[in-house]
């Protein structure tokens, strides 16, 4: 008798792939869309002078970082944010090259932080590693640059106006201490933003904060360092009091393109979804975390682009 071999039925197909993460990934996507539910599809625009409607127009604020020499084309905006590392080697010629870039956008402020291969803008660094200085570096310092309309911020605040708005912005340059780069801290110091941003407090932070390295526990993580910028912790500001706040920081962390929402949960909030489901408006207080990082790899290649966020 032959022997009948019994056929195994066909797999089925592979229609889902489960990956780390995706369940807390769906729930955040669920939660950010209760979260925006009943809010206007756009921004009424108008050309009336009235004072409430100007007040509600939104500050378009472009973020962009890690450009390393390149000149990506950026999007139009009220604001542009340069995060840090607007160079490679931190060169005279390369921080010049790149103000020019700057200064020959359209936006109409225009602010930037160092980042820790921009080493032309550190004095300290400089002193203590000589042999970093690059081509021109070796006899022309930061105050020979021509900064063009560029605002740079180095553990300082400014006041600007949009319109009819205002906004205070701060910028640093700093990250935690990793290989020999400029603008570097010690993770474990406790007050290293504690004194720098005395002049805020958690119920009046800055309404936009400006660093090359992310804060704590907001990818942040690089083998064993963190970075210890951290609401309400070591003096630095808690959560913001307003209704949104963008906080930026670069690609320095690995080099992760990202925007992130936090909505800041409070007594109030527990009446967000009644009052949705009557049409009446309500506002969380929101934080935009913008990894405005543009390039990757070794070669420094453009693979995304900026990041656009409107306050």
């Amino acid at each position: 008798m032959e022997h009948q071999q019994q056929q195994r039925p066909s797999p089925e197909p592979l229609t889902s792939i489960k990956l780390r993460g995706q369940t807390k990934k769906r729930l955040a996507a669920r939660l950010l869309q209760i979260h925006l539910r009943g809010r206007p599809a756009s921004v009424p625009t108008t050309t009336t002078t009235n004072t409430t409607t100007a007040e509600y127009k939104p500050v378009r604020v472009v973020c962009v970082a890690d450009t390393h020499n390149t000149q990506p084309v950026l999007p139009a905006g009220d604001v542009l944010i340069h995060a840090g590392d607007l160079t490679d080697r931190g060169s005279f010629a390369e921080v010049q090259a790149g103000l020019a870039w700057l200064a020959a956008q359209p936006h109409q402020h225009k602010i930037l932080v160092a980042g820790n291969h921009d080493v032309l803008l550190d004095d300290a660094f400089l002193e203590k590693h000589p042999k970093r200085r690059y081509g021109q570096s070796a006899t022309e310092t930061k105050r020979d640059l021509d900064w063009g309309d560029a605002t740079y911020f180095q553990d300082r605040h400014v006041s600007i106006r949009v319109g009819a708005r205002s906004l205070t912005i701060y910028g640093a340059p700093w990250t935690p201490a990793y290989g020999v780069s400029a603008f570097q801290y010690r993770p474990d110091c406790p007050t290293h933003w504690s004194q720098r941003l005395r002049a805020f407090s958690p119920a009046q932070p800055p309404d936009i904060l400006v660093t090359h390295g992310p804060p704590k526990l907001h990818r942040d993580q690089r083998d064993f360092y963190r970075a210890c910028l951290l609401g309400g912790a070591g003096g630095a500001p808690a959560a913001p009091a307003h209704d949104a706040v963008a906080i930026g920081w670069a690609g320095w962390a690995g080099v992760v393109w990202m925007l992130m929402l936090v909505v800041w949960a409070k007594t109030t909030a527990m009446l967000a979804a009644p009052l949705r489901i009557l049409g009446i408006r309500h506002d969380e207080k929101v934080t935009t975390f913008a990894n405005a990082a543009v390039v990757g790899g070794p070669d420094n290649k453009l693979l995304n682009p900026p990041i656009v966020v409107e306050i």
